[in-house]
């Protein structure tokens, strides 16, 4: 129940490849990962990270777990599984925890998520939990987020009816499904300080992702998740009510797949990446092969100019991966592209068309469910990186691992 603790082992590993510290966080049998990178783990002093686990009678909730000692602190009580949303596609209707919602305010020590279709809002130091909104009954949601002034909360909503498409890979025929009957997503926001809620708009297509500006709550980022029309980035301005996308892909048709957008720390830009020359639905393509045709890439945007820099990578660095930019802004930590076992850090110098890389550690994730994607997350310091392996557990079951980032880590190769 909420407010239960736990304790786990810190084991100390050392990275046989770089000689890197990276701690194993867990130890409790269970499925253990950290939130959705578009969300930072980490307090603000980083002391503490969040992270959801079934260790508790094997329904997922959210703790916090101590750096320090290992002592993990139970935030929700859920009893019931998790809720069908956005990559947990088989969970139930209107009931469990929603493991896409969480979203965390660092800042205001709040946490987001979403339970039985109501959206909870937990002040991380008290543990007082106030449910400020009810969503609709038989709708699915994808990954929220928290303005950074904390006001204001943001949920991607589309009919449960999306989900029930038949057989086959769910993420293929969701999206041929919503395509074919245009079925619309709406973008609710909630004032987190009165609970009054508005839809800012509706949209043919599925949204799944969703992003605040870092300084301007009226700017959000979002996507059309998979090959629809008109996908994937688009930037909605409520001050004129108006959506425009912002990296323009339709000229390259299905050859070109852009995926994980985020805000580059605290700068204007938009940080994505993805493949030219390869369909743009997952499910279409070897996401491990490397294939001649196929080039994988870097992108970086300015919203307001529409400039735009794109680095491509070796033909041989096509793994599946993510990408997470550092506070700073000056590196970035990516689980894949140079190859699909390790963490590297990268750091672009984009008017010269360079990218600096090396290899911080392994990761060996099997990459066999979303819960165990690495998701590499630095700290607010910069000097620590968080991720999610089952290399130690059962095979799509997760640990939570930090690397140690504090030693000199030297360049050792150049792309570009």
């Amino acid at each position: 129940m909420k407010g239960s603790i736990y304790r786990h082992d810190v084991i100390v590993r050392t990275d046989e490849a770089t000689g890197q510290t990276v701690r194993q966080l867990t130890s409790l049998p269970g499925n253990h990962h950290h939130l959705y990178f578009t969300s930072n783990s980490f307090t603000t002093d980083n002391r503490d990270v969040l992270f959801i686990s079934d260790q508790s009678g094997g329904h997922p909730n959210v703790f916090k777990l101590s750096l320090e000692d290992g002592t993990a602190v139970q935030l929700t009580d859920n009893r019931d599984g998790y809720m069908r949303s956005y990559v947990y596609y088989d969970g139930g209707i209107n009931r469990g925890l929603a493991k896409a919602s969480p979203s965390y305010d660092p800042h205001h020590h709040r946490l987001l998520y979403i339970q039985d279709n109501r959206v909870h809002l937990l002040n991380l130091h008290t543990l007082e939990d106030e449910m400020i909104y009810r969503l609709a009954d038989h709708v699915c949601t994808g990954f929220t987020h928290i303005s950074a002034d904390g006001r204001y909360a943001c949920i991607p909503v589309i009919d449960s009816s999306a989900f029930e498409a038949g057989s086959g890979n769910p993420f293929t025929r969701i999206r041929l499904k919503v395509s074919r009957e245009q079925i619309e997503s709406q973008l609710l926001v909630i004032d987190t300080h009165t609970g009054e809620a508005e839809v800012r708009f509706s949209q043919a297509g599925w949204i799944t992702h969703v992003q605040f500006h870092p300084a301007d709550s009226n700017l959000i980022l979002y996507n059309h998740e998979g090959g629809m029309v008109e996908q994937r980035m688009w930037l909605y301005d409520h001050r004129t009510g108006q959506s425009v996308k912002v990296r323009d892909q339709s000229s390259a048709g299905s050859t070109l797949w852009i995926c994980h957008e985020l805000w580059a720390g605290r700068e204007e830009a938009v940080l994505y990446h993805g493949t030219l020359g390869t369909p743009n639905d997952p499910s279409m393509k070897d996401l491990h092969g490397a294939r001649e045709e196929i080039v994988s890439f870097i992108g970086r945007i300015d919203p307001a100019s529409g400039r735009e820099w794109e680095l491509a990578f070796p033909a041989s660095m096509q793994a599946y991966g993510h990408f997470m930019m550092s506070p700073a802004g000056d590196r970035f930590a990516t689980d894949g592209i140079i190859d699909g076992r390790s963490i590297h850090l990268i750091e672009p110098d984009w008017e010269k068309g360079q990218l600096f890389w090396t290899k911080a550690c392994s990761h060996n994730s099997s990459f066999a469910t979303q819960d165990v994607h690495p998701h590499p997350v630095f700290s607010h310091d910069s000097r620590r990186l968080l991720f999610t392996s089952d290399a130690h557990n059962e095979r799509a079951k997760g640990h939570l691992y930090l690397a140690d980032l504090q030693t000199h880590v030297p360049l050792t190769g150049q792309i570009g």
